[in-house]
């Protein structure tokens, strides 16, 4: 069981983010919801966790805890693809630039 105080962090974190990204308010029962974010503790180091609400919040338009916490590996998964064909497009702009010389 992941420690308290790190479950409230999370579900504080996203609370947070709502209000930073001006969505609709949302009461999130952090003592109902608290479960949830002890399981995400328990399966990823936090800052993935913080990683991923970040890149949840930018891809989402109306962000809820539930949909959150249901695809945090899939929002991960996601990530790691987009940056990977970011990386990809960067290496192929470059040989494209060499082969035009």
């Amino acid at each position: 069981m992941a420690d308290r105080k790190y479950r409230f962090a999370v579900l504080s974190r996203f609370e947070k983010l709502i209000k930073t990204y001006e969505h609709n308010p949302v009461i999130i029962n952090k003592y109902n919801e608290h479960w949830a974010a002890d399981a995400l503790l328990e399966s990823l180091d936090i800052q993935d966790i913080y990683d991923a609400m970040e890149y949840y919040f930018q891809i989402n338009q109306r962000p809820t805890w539930k949909g959150f916490a249901n695809n945090v590996d899939r929002l991960i998964q996601s990530k790691k693809e987009k940056e990977e064909d970011k990386r990809l497009r960067a290496e192929r702009r470059v040989m494209a630039k060499e082969w035009m010389k």
